[in-house]
């Protein structure tokens, strides 16, 4: 069956913040019962690079299951495939719109999108727990909003 909604989430390397939006959604997606899916990718991903252990430790907290991971660089298949695709920053909606503007139309900034305040949910990386705790919860308010959005907002 052909997913109802399909988002695409993108940060930089697609180890932590679009990893944690992707899992997070398809788990709290199918408790909803909602037919949505998520993929995520990053404008600087590179192959090698592992989901970060902070990030597992949250969803792990968040009863998604486990999952393998290799991170993905944004590209034209990913962003034709979405519905809708998140950055988690300006500046990576800048970089995704720079080498594909035909997306414009479907490209948003997440926390914007949803009507929270701040421009970006910032990086965590390197910044302890804290940050990613923090990450973490502007990422999952982020998500419930976006739930509840009417279809022609969505």
């Amino acid at each position: 069956m052909e997913p109802e909604k399909k988002i695409l989430f993108v940060c930089t390397g697609n180890v932590c913040r679009s990893v944690l939006a992707e899992k997070l959604l398809n788990k709290l997606a199918a408790e909803r019962g909602l037919a949505w899916e998520a993929r995520s990718c990053g404008v600087a991903a590179q192959r090698y690079s592992a989901a970060s252990p902070e990030i597992r430790r949250i969803l792990e907290r968040e009863g998604a299951p486990p999952f393998t991971h290799v991170p993905q660089l944004v590209g034209r298949d990913l962003l034709r495939w979405a519905d809708l695709t998140l950055t988690m920053t300006q500046e990576h909606r800048r970089a995704v719109l720079e080498r594909f503007p035909e997306f414009h139309a479907k490209v948003r900034v997440l926390l914007p999108h949803v009507g929270l305040p701040g421009a970006d949910v910032e990086d965590p990386m390197g910044r302890g727990d804290e940050a990613y705790e923090r990450s973490a919860r502007d990422i999952k308010e982020a998500l419930e909003r976006l739930f509840s959005m009417t279809s022609d907002r969505f």
